[in-house]
């Protein structure tokens, strides 16, 4: 036993503590369908935003490509 350094009072102070700043998320159906649903979505926004931008930046890679093929600046056009 003279292994045991710790007191019980600190272990149980330490999970006391622990259990007051967790964050408590309420437990209903309703709420875990509505965040699953939230989730999903801003996924399927980020997917679709990173998809016009991969887009967007090869239309803008394709016309500099093309005016510098045919000696034109993009930019005063």
């Amino acid at each position: 036993m003279a292994g045991y350094a710790f007191s019980h009072e600190t272990v149980f102070a330490d999970l006391r503590l622990a259990a007051m700043t967790r964050e408590r998320e309420p437990s209903s159906k309703a709420y875990r369908q509505d965040r699953f649903e939230n989730t999903e979505r801003a996924a399927k926004e980020t997917i679709e935003a990173e998809q016009r931008a991969r887009r967007e930046k090869t239309k803008r890679l394709k016309e500099l490509r093309l005016s510098q093929q045919s000696g034109k600046d993009p930019a005063t056009s």
